[in-house]
């Protein structure tokens, strides 16, 4: 999608509401898969957010003197969805603006889940989604073009059947092929058709009429390479078969000179005349035994092409400990696809560029996201980097990219400018500078005035303060509207892209707006309330127009990487500007900075700095930090000409000097907290992994919220940090809330990364009163232990043994590989003390013989006494770090 950097009334882009949870929120890297196609289109905005709540003032008066009755103000989502579930659990939603300029799909994976493979096209605006990483094949998932207005439904043909039509059956390798997708398009209009099959269905056959075809089959099996078969066929007079031939397809992708480079994830799609197009997407490393090549069959067809986008990164990265370079490549292969569909690239013709991450506080990592620009479709992939420092981009130059960034699960994210780089080092950019704020620059925020009705929007609270646009789908948002004095209209605890429509009358005047986004989440210490009070004019327009608001950019300098001060003074610079559509008086757009405060301790008191005049919309503060704070608050004011006014006030916008305490406020306590059943949390070479942790939050007042996550290391500079889903507190009296929070889908190899992140893990967690005046935030309110998954094994000879000669019992102690660079899951596990057991046959219970001492390979190896027939095995008790086992039962006859 292009960038907005202005105001223009009809050209703003809006994210729409989705449900469900992100599974990189929960973990897992790259969880989050969105796709972009401009032939996709947006539909009806089914997707809301739970308790959401919009009232007005009985009574209230508008500027044309007309009362308004309570309820008549609605929350809603502030632009088109459209979307469905997919037969396995996961979450599709189309988002966009339906301006011809873009959408996105965004697939949520859902319980039992991770980020796999997908199967995706893309006919007639039409879009189809498969998981196809899985046992059995399941049903696709279809989600009409907007303009047929039909309610997401199994598969249906974007063209009818001609009255003279003949069956075409469709196979590969001369079988049906359960689970398979098929795309058909007439090659002289490149109208579309399509089939699925699954184990139900598995004969795959379309009547068409006469005609010249061009054919795809997505082919994908459990622990398998995915196939772009490709077929041209004609349909005379009769019927007839087209057989998809896997022998005759190539390995595709793209390779580079770097030895340490692996693929991180990756797309691999064709695209056909008029938007049409159907591929893969997802997949990578493979940590869990799938096999993630594509192959595709070599061909020739004008105005088709095979696309091609690939991730990189250091073999052995992972969540927690990101890849120091990033390789972003792009190939079409255009009209031809050659029979080796290799593209080899050579970095020293790359584009080069260093983005450097600031952390939010929190040392996790952050996810980057990248689509190529194509024209007509395109798919963002991402990888994990390091927050708190920076990557360097390999990036195929000329190729136009957009982009996107994100914290944990994509709940907070930013919107990136597109980019083009030139082959050779380009400049640098950074991201997640605080203060996170509202962005005047944002390409999605504005509040509006269309008659008598004002749709108050103001969704990118927390963008960064290079003014990339950014939102947080876990904050609270509460509008506030008056005039005059009097509330017009007021909303609470709305998701963050939620619109309020206020009628206010046709007349004009001076309006307040008060605009406040809260949030509490484990990836995020900083902006924990973003509140902008407004003063403003409006009149009733015949067309829709920009609120006339006065914004505010902060800059800080002085800051670490982690968006953390010295006990030194750091320099505030605020820019002030007006909102403007074309119907203000330009001399009402001029907007000044009026004052700059600070505060230490979270709004309780206030200090004013000296200004310093930078320029005609800028000023900025010298701020003297102080040794003892642990956060700065900002707060800025600014006006216009016209009587417009703002004051903006963002808590804890930067990290102090001093280490970071427990936080108690008012009487709420935090208490009963268990991980995993009060059992450590073994860690197997299995994505699917999930446990819960429950904890009993209690104020007088009652409980609003809580949350808990998992870190490794010191609070303020963790090693590895495990965040869930967003806690549930569930009310039990008045003044207590039982809350529980699931880690689901962990994936220790692709999350973790590192041998040394196994032992002793905090619980940290918060919890806010009901009355949204006390609160306790918590350091370490309990431990759990993550162990690697041990295996042993044992041998025996020779058998039979005599009575009373010697036995050998062999055997062999390894441990998970967190660290699987060489793609090695379970390693030695040296130097451990491990038992050599007996069960007499015919016996129950094993009894210890002797101790044995694995070497540094995690061999077992001794001798005993043939004494009587039974069983021998080795027994581990396992450590802080590796999960206790026992070995098999080697039976051993004695004579």
């Amino acid at each position: 999608m292009p960038p907005i950097r202005n105001h223009r009334a009809g050209s703003r882009r809006h994210r729409a509401t989705t449900t469900g949870i992100a599974l990189a929120g929960t973990v897992v890297l790259s969880a989050t898969t969105l796709f972009s196609g401009t032939g996709i289109g947006t539909g009806t905005s089914w997707a809301a957010d739970a308790g959401a709540t919009a009232t007005t003032s009985a009574g209230a008066t508008t500027s044309a003197g007309a009362t308004t009755s309570a309820g008549a103000t609605t929350a809603t989502t502030a632009s088109g969805t459209r979307g469905a579930e997919l037969a396995t659990g996961e979450r599709v939603d189309v988002v966009g603006d339906g301006a011809g300029s873009g959408s996105n799909i965004r697939i949520t994976p859902g319980p039992g889940r991770t980020m796999d493979r997908y199967a995706f096209a893309s006919t007639d605006g039409e879009v189809s989604v498969r998981p196809v990483d899985v046992r059995r094949p399941v049903a696709t998932t279809e989600i009409p073009a907007a303009a047929n207005g039909k309610a997401a439904t199994a598969s249906a043909p974007a063209v009818s059947a001609a009255a003279s039509t003949y069956t075409v059956k469709m196979k590969v390798d001369g079988e049906n092929s359960p689970g398979s997708l098929f795309r058909i398009w007439d090659r002289k209009t490149w109208a579309s058709y399509s089939i699925n099959t699954d184990n139900e269905h598995p004969s795959a056959s379309k009547k068409l009429p006469p005609g010249d075809y061009f054919s795809v089959a997505q082919v994908s099996r459990w622990k398998e390479p995915a196939y772009l078969l490709v077929r041209t066929f004609k349909v005379t007079t009769a019927a007839l078969t087209v057989d998809f031939e896997t022998k005759k397809a190539k390995e595709t992708g793209i390779r580079t000179d770097e030895s340490t480079a692996v693929l991180d994830t990756s797309t691999a799609w064709i695209s056909v005349p008029g938007g049409g197009f159907a591929g893969f997407v997802g997949g990578g490393r493979s940590y869990d035994g799938m096999n993630r090549k594509v192959y595709v069959t070599p061909f020739s067809q004008a105005g088709v092409s095979l696309r091609l986008h690939e991730v990189q990164v250091k073999k052995g990265s992972a969540d927690s400990a990101p890849s120091p370079y990033r390789y972003d490549l792009t190939h079409f292969f255009k009209d031809t696809v050659p029979a080796s569909p290799v593209k080899q690239v050579r970095t020293a013709n790359l584009a080069k560029t260093v983005t450097a991450v600031r952390a939010p506080g929190t040392g996790r990592s952050g996810y980057l996201y990248s689509a190529p620009r194509t024209g007509d479709d395109g798919v963002y992939i991402g990888s994990a980097v390091p927050l708190g420092g920076s990557v360097t981009e390999y990036v195929t130059p000329g190729i136009a990219y957009s982009r996107m960034f994100q914290y944990d699960g994509g709940d907070h994210s930013t919107q990136l400018p597109a980019r083009t780089l030139k082959a050779g080092t380009s400049a640098g950019e950074t991201l997640g500078a605080a203060p996170f704020q509202p962005s005047p620059l944002s390409d999605y925020s504005g509040s509006t005035r269309r008659g008598a009705t004002i749709q108050l929007y103001e969704p990118d609270a927390f963008s960064d303060a290079e003014g990339h646009g950014a939102y947080d789908s876990r904050a609270k948002v509460s509008y506030r509207l008056g005039f005059r004095g009097e509330t017009i209209a007021e909303a609470k605890d709305l998701g963050a892209l939620k619109t309020l429509n206020a009628p206010v009358g046709s007349g004009s005047g001076m309006y307040e707006l008060v605009h406040t986004a809260d949030r509490k989440v484990p990836y995020s210490r900083l902006s924990t309330q973003v509140r902008s009070e407004w003063a403003f004019a409006s009149t009733a327009m015949r067309s829709s127009g920009d609120l006339p608001l006065v914004d505010t950019a902060l800059t800080v300098s002085g800051l670490d990487a982690r968006n953390t001060a010295k006990a030194a003074p750091v320099t505030v610079t605020a820019t002030a500007s007006t909102r403007t559509n074309g119907y203000n008086d330009p001399y009402d757009d001029v907007s000044t900075v009026t004052g700059i405060e600070y505060s230490t301790d979270d709004g309780a008191n206030w200090h004013g700095l000296p200004l310093q005049q930078t320029g005609d919309s800028a000023a900025s503060a010298t701020l003297p930090v102080p040794a003892s704070a642990s956060f700065v608050s900002l707060r800025v004011t600014a006006g216009n000409a016209a009587g417009g006014s703002v004051r903006r006030t963002v808590t804890r916008a930067f990290m102090g000097p001093a280490p970071q305490a427990d936080q108690t406020v008012g009487k709420t306590t935090i208490s009963k907290v268990v991980i995993n059943g009060g059992k450590p949390l073994t860690l197997h070479n299995d994505p699917l992994q999930s446990f819960t942790a429950r904890f009993t939050a209690t104020d007088p007042s009652g409980i609003a919220d809580g949350d808990l996550y998992l870190y490794r290391g010191a609070y303020n500079k963790p090693d590895g940090v495990l965040t869930g889903w967003p806690a549930t507190c569930k009310r039990t009296n008045a003044t207590t809330s039982a809350c529980e929070v699931t880690f689901a889908y962990l994936d220790p190899v692709a999350s973790l990364g590192r041998n040394a992140l196994a032992g002793t893990w905090k619980a940290a967690a918060f919890a806010r009163a009901a009355d949204g005046q006390s609160l306790t935030d918590r350091q370490s309110v309990a431990t759990v232990q993550l162990r690697r998954h041990s295996r042993a094994t044992v041998a025996a000879t020779p058998k039979p043994v005599k009575k009373g000669k010697t036995l050998t019992v062999t055997g062999k102690l390894s441990v998970l590989n967190l660290e699987n660079a060489n793609y090695t899951h379970y390693v030695g596990h040296g130097g451990q003390s491990v038992k050599l057991q007996f069960r007499k046959k015919g016996g129950t219970e094993y009894t210890n013989v002797k101790t044995v001492k694995a070497d540094s390979a995690g061999k077992l190896k001794t001798t005993v006494k043939g004494s009587a027939t039974g069983h021998w095995r080795f027994s581990y008790a396992g450590s802080s770090i590796a999960s206790a086992v026992n070995s098999s039962g080697a039976y051993v006859v004695v004579k």
